[in-house]
């Protein structure tokens, strides 16, 4: 994984209410894409429980769409 990560990218409105994974410095965050801010994502999580988590846009290193 790269050390330096990138801002929140732009063009990710396609991506909304989709399975994403979120891959940051600490690891890999999965779940639905729920929220794009200025400074953040918000992704609700669906393992082991629903649960939304805020990731800010200097701790993501990219993002994809979930294989299903």
């Amino acid at each position: 994984m790269a050390q330096d990560c990138c801002r929140c990218p732009e063009g990710l409105v396609p991506l909304l209410d989709r399975r994403v994974i979120v891959a940051t410095r600490c690891g890999e965050i999965s779940g639905f894409l729920r929220a794009i801010g200025e400074t953040f994502l918000e992704v609700a999580e669906t393992d082991p429980r629903l649960e939304l988590t805020v990731i800010p846009c200097e701790h993501i290193c990219h993002i994809r769409p979930a294989q299903l």
